[in-house]
């Protein structure tokens, strides 16, 4: 299968598969669950869908849970809507992604406070135009 037709097939995954969970389950356990991306192989056999979820790791492995039960409904839905001769079997995998890029923002905007709080620090003391560069 060509590349363009997958990225199309995935592109039409994700928006099912994010509007079955979104709105469509009704399972106590979920929380607030973002599908980021979807791959799907070659042949249509496999296609790995990614989430995320706000909260702890609580809420990460309660939502796991509840998503690797729900596999199965989603690739019914998913089936519905595709017009291929085989579904892709599903399967629900954490993005970790995204909780590294939350967490190098973080670390990002520690070291800019730091940054900001040492200047101020230097500008109180009167330290920084000592040798006379920048003045007029």
């Amino acid at each position: 299968m060509n590349e363009r037709r997958i990225k199309r097939l995935q592109q039409q995954i994700k928006a099912r598969a994010a509007a079955v969970v979104q709105q469509e389950m009704a399972d106590p356990r979920r929380g607030l669950i973002t599908i980021t991306r979807v791959e799907v192989d070659r042949e249509l056999a496999h296609c790995k869908i990614y989430w995320s979820v706000l909260g702890d790791k609580n809420e990460r492995s309660r939502n796991g849970q509840m998503l690797n039960h729900a596999a199965t409904f989603v690739q019914r839905e998913i089936a519905s809507i595709l017009h291929t001769r085989t579904v892709p079997r599903v399967q629900f995998v954490f993005d970790e992604s995204i909780e590294g890029a939350i967490r190098i923002d973080s670390l990002i905007r520690e070291l800019q406070d730091e940054r900001a709080a040492r200047e101020s620090q230097l500008d109180e003391d009167g330290v920084g135009d000592e040798d006379g560069v920048g003045e007029g």
